[in-house]
């Protein structure tokens, strides 16, 4: 009798199994197959008469210092992140003096001091069973399920960032230069984003954000710890965001993102070290203080006792001019330079990079879309798919009739 309860136990079990497994499966193949096709237009470079520095209307007296991605402990300590406890990230975050700090969990919008006004609803989305192609939902109002979770093309990458831009206010591609979520070569494709999180200790993205850069997609920076261990001190403090904002409210930091006035700081020359001594380095950081254009001439300043290293970057990642140990970096932009980003070495192993300055035919920049949904093409693979789903089913009906026959 024993035997027999538990011998139905298993089979329900494995029924019930098999029923989640095959629908998980049937939802995900249909996800991948309603998929659009796009049309890809390599964008063109930055041109025009007239230069766009997003820090124009800088105030130096205004930076405050943001991380944006952090996870805490959600689903039962199942997802990467069990370490953290919001009273900790609390903790460790005040006491290194961050403005703010956001928890994006995994699919999820954490709450957690949403009765703050400088709260931003934030997540990271994907699954990512193989290549971890994720995105940092920014001012999320919802979190979106859709996902592929396995392999993922160029049509589904630009989907993707189409969907989660329509739910959140900023869809930003994260740790691009992780595991090859992003390749390199998709940055010249993929449009319609804004921001891009260059710095992350999974491995920066700098070369993702030139390659975006060189096809005129005009793509700010982000720098986050993307911390899943926060008692760990080695996981904090590495890479933020300064914004240039003087009331930090969603809606002015979401504007102070999307004309580019930040820049991202690469601080992790105490891994190792102890916590105290990161956290008196980090009250102690420098800021910029102008990045301003005078004509054609760039100039760069911070209260920095001393900027050890300056390059202009521009063109395919091109170091246009190198220098070393000034207290003002200056640079003649030239008329074939489509675009010039200015990266800093600061005392203490601390970089600055900020976002470019950029040619535009206006005096506002103008973004170019180069993605489009193929129509024509998209309606054809939905008729090829139904086609096949058709047919699969009228060979299993026939199969099943002619096996009833038989008998």
């Amino acid at each position: 009798m024993y035997r027999r309860i538990t011998n139905s136990a298993v089979r329900i079990l494995l029924i019930v199994l098999t029923v989640v497994f095959g629908l998980l499966i049937g939802y995900w193949l249909f996800v991948y197959l309603i998929t659009p096709r796009y049309v890809f237009m390599q964008g063109k470079p930055f041109h025009g008469e007239y230069l766009y520095n997003p820090y124009k209307d800088m105030d130096p007296d205004q930076w405050k210092q943001y991380n944006f991605h952090c996870h805490s402990r959600r689903y039962l300590g199942i997802t990467n992140g069990r370490m953290s406890m919001e009273k900790d990230i609390d903790s460790i975050y005040q006491t290194l003096g961050y403005d703010h700090y956001g928890i994006s969990d995994y699919m999820r919008i954490n709450r957690h001091r949403d009765d703050q006004p400088d709260y931003i609803p934030a997540y990271e989305h994907g699954y990512g069973f193989f290549r971890k192609t994720h995105q940092l939902c920014l001012g999320a109002e919802s979190v979106v399920w859709m996902d592929y979770p396995f392999m993922q093309s160029l049509d589904m990458k630009q989907h993707l960032l189409n969907v989660l831009k329509e739910h959140s206010r900023f869809a930003v591609p994260a740790h691009a230069a992780y595991t090859k979520g992003y390749k390199v070569s998709d940055m010249h494709y993929l449009s319609g984003y804004r921001l891009l999180e260059i710095g992350n200790p999974y491995g920066p993205s700098y070369e993702h954000w030139d390659a975006a850069l060189s096809t005129g997609h005009r793509v700010y920076g982000i720098g986050d710890d993307d911390t899943h261990k926060v008692l760990n001190s080695n996981e904090v403090g590495r890479y933020f965001t300064m914004i240039n904002t003087g009331d930090m409210r969603a809606e002015n930091v979401y504007d102070a993102l999307e004309k580019g006035c930040s820049y991202t700081v690469e601080f992790h020359s105490y891994f190792g070290k102890p916590f105290e001594l990161k956290v008196e380095r980090m009250h102690e950081l420098p800021h910029l203080t102008r990045c301003e254009l005078l004509g054609d001439t760039l100039v760069v300043e911070t209260d920095a006792p001393l900027i050890e290293i300056a390059e202009f970057i521009g063109q395919d990642g091109k170091v246009l001019q190198h220098e070393e140990s000034l207290h003002r970096a200056v640079y003649v932009i030239q008329p074939s330079d489509t675009y010039v980003r200015v990266k800093l070495r600061l005392p203490n192993l601390t970089f600055f990079y900020l976002n470019p300055i950029t040619r535009h035919p206006t005096p506002e920049p103008k973004d170019q879309h180069t993605a489009q949904i193929n129509v024509p093409q998209t309606i054809l693979f939905y008729i090829v798919y139904v086609a096949v789903i058709v047919l699969c089913i009228f060979r299993v009906i026939r199969n099943a009739g002619l096996k009833k026959n038989k008998k």
